[in-house]
C-alpha cells in the first residue's frame, strides 16, 4: 500500500437472492463453503463500504442465515452487530457475539462463523498500520496481531470505540477519504482498537538462556512462525546464516537441533489449543495437523512424552 495515495474504496450492493449474497460475500473476503439461507418469504442483502485502504467503514445487511469460514486477509477487521445474534470461532472455544460489542478479527487465523437476521458495522483497517500503532506503544508484533477476543473489554474502552467511529462517519460523509485527517483518523481507530483489546503478551520464547544472536533471531522466528510449514533450511534463510552453522548454535546453547526446538513450539502450542478449545466440538487430529503433526500416533506418542498425558486426556479437562 501506498501511504501517499491510498486506494480509494466504495462499494454499494443491494441484492434479493441468497446464490448472489454468498457469491459478493466470497468475493470480497475470500470466504470458503459459504452457505447463505433464507429463513423468511423474502430475502435481502446490502452492503456498504466508504474509505480507502488505509480506513474504511462498512455496513452489512442479512435477512437469512450465512456460515462458513474466512481465511486470513491483510486487514485488521472490527466487527459488530447492531441487531441479530451469531458466533464466530477461530480455533479456540466458540465466541458468542453480543450486539454493541465490536471484535476484531484475528488477521493470522481462519476464522468460522454463523450469523442469523443481522445488521452489522465493520471498520477495516489496514494491518501494518495497526502494528506500528502498537510498536509505538510498546507492544511487541513480531509474533503478529495477537487479539485476547474472549477478554472482556471495558465500558470505557467500548464507548471510546462506538465515539471514535462515529467521529470518523462524519468526517467521511463531511470531508470524504485519503489526505492527512483521515490517515490520522485510522490511527484514531487502531489506537481505540488497542484501548480495548491490548495485544497478549509473547509466550517465553526460551531467549534468556540464549547468548548468540543468530539463535536469538531462529528462536524468535520459530515461535512467530510455528503455524507455517517451516524447516531448518528456511530459519536459517530466515536469520541469515548457514544451516550447519545454525545447528551447532543450536546444539551448544540450548541442548537440541533446530528440528526437535520447532517440534516443541509446535507441541506447546497444541497443548494450548486443546486446553482452550471445546472438547465436544474439536477433534485432536485436527489441532496435531494445525500444527504440523500429519501422524496422529506419533503426535500422541510425542505429545505423552512431552507433558505425561494424551492429547485426548488434555482436551477432556
Amino acid at each position: 500500500m501506498s501511504s501517499l495515495d491510498p486506494t480509494p474504496v466504495h462499494i454499494g450492493i443491494s441484492l434479493t437472492d441468497p446464490a448472489a449474497a454468498s457469491e459478493a460475500i466470497s468475493a470480497m473476503y475470500g470466504g470458503t463453503d459459504l452457505a447463505a439461507v433464507q429463513l423468511d418469504d423474502t430475502f435481502s442483502f446490502r452492503y456498504t463500504a466508504q474509505g480507502d485502504e488505509t480506513m474504511s467503514l462498512r455496513s452489512s445487511h442479512f435477512s437469512g442465515r450465512l456460515a462458513g469460514d474466512v481465511p486470513p486477509g491483510d486487514d485488521v477487521v472490527v466487527q459488530w452487530l447492531t441487531s441479530g445474534t451469531g458466533w464466530f470461532d477461530t480455533g479456540s472455544s466458540p465466541l458468542e457475539l453480543t450486539p454493541g460489542r465490536p471484535v476484531p478479527l484475528l488477521p493470522q487465523r481462519t476464522f468460522s462463523f454463523d450469523l442469523s437476521d443481522y445488521d452489522q458495522r465493520l471498520v477495516h483497517l489496514d494491518r501494518a498500520l495497526v502494528e506500528r500503532v502498537a510498536s509505538e506503544r510498546g507492544s511487541d508484533v513480531g509474533a503478529g496481531l495477537r487479539f485476547d477476543l474472549h477478554a472482556e473489554p471495558s465500558a470505557a474502552a467500548v464507548r471510546a470505540w462506538h465515539n471514535s467511529a462515529a467521529l470518523v462517519a462524519h468526517t467521511l460523509r463531511d470531508a470524504g477519504s485519503g489526505g492527512l485527517l483521515h490517515r490520522e483518523m485510522a490511527r484514531l481507530m487502531s489506537a481505540a482498537l488497542l484501548e480495548m483489546y491490548p495485544l497478549s503478551p509473547l509466550p517465553d520464547a526460551g531467549t534468556s538462556r540464549v547468548r548468540s544472536a543468530h539463535v536469538r533471531a531462529a528462536v524468535e522466528y520459530v515461535h512467530a512462525h510455528a503455524h507455517l510449514p517451516i524447516t531448518t533450511t528456511s530459519v536459517a534463510e530466515a536469520v541469515d546464516v548457514g544451516l550447519r552453522a545454525l545447528q551447532e548454535a543450536f546444539r551448544s546453547e540450548l541442548g537440541v537441533t533446530p528440528n526437535e526446538y520447532v517440534r516443541s513450539v509446535r507441541l506447546d502450542r497444541a497443548r494450548d489449543e486443546l486446553l482452550q478449545t471445546d472438547p465436544t466440538t474439536t477433534m485432536v487430529r485436527d489441532v496435531a495437523r494445525h500444527w504440523g503433526f500429519m501422524h496422529l500416533g506419533r503426535f500422541s506418542q510425542m505429545y505423552a512424552a512431552r507433558f505425561g498425558e494424551y492429547p485426548r486426556d488434555t482436551l477432556a479437562r
